[in-house]
């Protein structure tokens, strides 16, 4: 994505990207979207007193700026609008996991939602081309929906969209696999097993390439997607909040190379807030630097992650984060020692047949026990075995 980064910091084809360039650049839209947020927003008027746009010289002085929390958003949302109610054009509501607790209330612009739109243009580049029919397996009914978005984006490549929605009917799907000829796929990553596992490798089967997004994507399971449909498994990394797009894979397949244009990303501790170094994780904290509706400003987003160490042997200047791991919020605590719950699906996903899963972990006698409700495919085969497997 350098040449289009290149573009939207003001470099031209002969001048080379470097992290330099980048930060310089970072620091002029940091600052810039703190003047608007100021100017514009009750909220953020409040929330960043004491913090002006001179006492930014260089991209670290991040640092001195006060998170922005979930519940901020909960209770603020409204204030934190830097345009006029007449200018958004999206609002998507993101319930809580509870019955009481109140839902974030996220507002784009139209010019916010083409952010994302021209993001998604330049990410699948590299992913299909216009040969390509491409079936959306995301949210798009609705007009500015993931999908939606990710529909225009690639229509601008002269690509052939089937925005579908989510998976009901796998075996209609598997229908429109062999009669439309899809040659690529994107959506959430058990959906996509699911329906690899439904269609199987039939000789008419064209796909060449997934996009996986919106859920941790384990290793084991974008195997078996390959190995079942002999394809390439590309993984992505967004949220609503961010505007739904935020890093995607290379050809090479290390770590997801974030739209450093848009969006500034940090990692750090979950409890002292400081940031850490390459290699270590942490908390994905992300600010805006191009929205305008409603920015964010190190926003915590309660996502697992780290920098890799190193450069990808694609040659990019651009960072990369490694695969998004679960959510702290829903991190297990057991005798003062931090259980990563996504090594089971790492664990589970390696068996074949196997397409979902639920799990209930409850402590008993001073052990935890994990009470598992597997979910096999047709012609499941020797349970017998892979109950062995499991056990083990």
């Amino acid at each position: 994505m350098e040449d289009w980064i290149k573009k939207k910091i003001g470099l031209d084809k002969t001048q080379r990207l470097t992290r330099e360039a980048i930060s310089d650049y970072q620091v002029k839209k940091l600052k810039e979207t703190i003047t608007i947020a100021k100017e514009n927003s009750p909220f953020y008027r409040k929330h960043l007193k004491g913090v002006e746009p001179e006492h930014i010289e260089s991209i670290s002085d991040i640092q001195t700026i006060p998170f922005l929390e979930a519940e901020d958003i909960r209770a603020n949302g409204m204030k934190m609008l830097c345009t006029g109610q007449d200018e958004i054009t999206r609002i998507v509501t993101l319930s809580t996991s509870g019955t009481t607790g109140k839902p974030k209330r996220i507002f784009f612009t139209a010019d916010d939602q083409e952010l994302t739109i021209d993001f998604f243009h330049e990410g699948m580049k590299y992913i299909v081309n216009k040969e390509d029919v491409v079936l959306i397996l995301m949210p798009c009914k609705t007009p500015g929906s993931i999908g939606d978005l990710l529909a225009r984006g690639l229509e601008r490549l002269g690509v052939k969209t089937i925005p579908y929605g989510i998976p009901e009917d796998l075996t209609k799907l598997s229908e429109i696999l062999r009669s439309e000829k899809v040659t690529s796929i994107v959506g959430i990553p058990i959906h996509v097993l699911q329906l690899a596992e439904s269609h199987g490798t039939t000789e008419d089967t064209r796909i060449k390439t997934v996009l996986l997004s919106a859920d941790y994507i384990s290793d084991s399971l974008s195997k078996r997607i390959e190995d079942k449909w002999n394809c390439k498994v590309f993984e992505h990394y967004g949220s609503t909040e961010i505007g739904y797009g935020g890093a995607v894979q290379c050809k090479f397949t290390r770590g997801m190379h974030p739209r450093e244009a848009d969006i500034y990303f940090e990692i750090v501790d979950p409890d002292t807030g400081l940031v850490l170094p390459d290699g270590e994780f942490g908390e994905i904290v992300v600010t805006t630097l191009t929205r305008k509706g409603m920015p964010f400003i190190r926003y915590r987003t309660g996502d697992y992650g780290r920098w890799l160490k190193g450069n990808c042997p694609c040659g990019t200047v651009l960072k990369s984060l490694d695969k998004v791991r679960h959510r702290i919020d829903d991190e297990i605590l057991f005798n003062g020692y931090k259980i990563d719950i996504t090594k089971l699906d790492e664990a589970l996903f390696s068996i074949d047949g196997l397409c979902d899963y639920e799990v209930k972990i409850v402590e008993d006698k001073g052990k935890l026990r994990l009470k598992l409700d597997l979910n096999f495919s047709v012609g499941e085969g020797n349970l017998t075995g892979k109950k062995r497997r499991i056990n083990r």
